[in-house]
């Protein structure tokens, strides 16, 4: 008889690096947050310095604010719902009937939380700071919301990022790269085009990729939970197939 303890479960080890990143990414954002906060009215020294730079150089280049008003567009509200409202609807609608949760449900789980989630604190966060915009907002493109926290920024990753995981979990190895890669550049090269256009200082887009990676990371953690507290068990790549299971998995390559 075996009376060793046992391991850890396949869930634990499946989100032991996520909870890591939720508290990394939690402080970060933290951090961040206390930068902007704790001198109201005042523009760190930061974000003097490295939002000049940059503004400076989206000026010398024009095809720097060119595509940054496309990265705008991609990484917008309306844009962004649609994808992500698609996206988990076409998941939920070919999971299959004969075993409600799959991975394929979870992941369409996972990318609802993400998004709509990240939107919503993103809100939240934004009337309780009340940052201004920068001077140079409204040459190129103007918001008229709170500047603190990037909401491009963080739906950046909580959407594109987000889905990009997505891809790595359910596509094929022949494919999944070549969808997944562009999805999680996009990602963060959508926070980096509002400092580029000038609609938001630079701690605006650290603090919305922080707290966009620190909310996604959450969204992992929860979702591989619920995927063990229902007794799924799959073998696989990507940060849910330690405890997924599916019918409708990609076959094998």
């Amino acid at each position: 008889m075996d009376n060793r303890p046992p391991g850890p479960s396949p869930g634990s080890a499946a989100i032991a690096p996520w909870v890591v990143a939720v508290l990394v990414f939690g402080v970060a954002f933290a951090a961040i947050a206390w930068v902007v906060v704790s001198a109201p009215g005042e523009v760190p020294a930061f974000d003097d310095t490295v939002g000049n730079a940059i503004h400076s150089l989206a000026v010398a280049n024009g095809w720097l604010v060119s595509v940054g008003l496309v990265l705008e567009a991609v990484g917008g509200v309306l844009f962004s719902v649609l994808l992500s409202t698609g996206v988990v609807v076409m998941l939920l609608a070919t999971g299959g009937a004969r075993r409600p949760w799959n991975e394929r449900t979870f992941a369409a789980v996972f990318l609802a939380l993400s998004a709509a989630g990240g939107a919503l604190l993103d809100s939240i966060i934004k009337a309780a700071v009340g940052r201004s915009r920068p001077p140079w907002n409204g040459l190129w493109s103007y918001e008229s919301t709170p500047s603190f926290p990037s909401g491009h920024s963080q739906a950046g990753i909580t959407v594109w990022v987000a889905l990009g995981l997505v891809a790595l979990v359910l596509l094929p190895r022949a494919t999944r790269w070549f969808v997944a890669v562009p999805l999680l550049v996009v990602g963060p090269l959508i926070g980096i085009s509002r400092a580029v256009l000038g609609v938001h200082w630079p701690t605006d887009v650290l603090g919305g990729w922080a707290m966009g990676a620190a909310w996604l990371s959450l969204g992992v953690v929860v979702v591989v939970l619920l995927a063990a507290r229902t007794g799924a068990s799959t073998a696989g790549p990507g940060p849910m197939h330690d405890t997924v299971d599916s019918d409708t998995s990609a076959p094998p390559t």
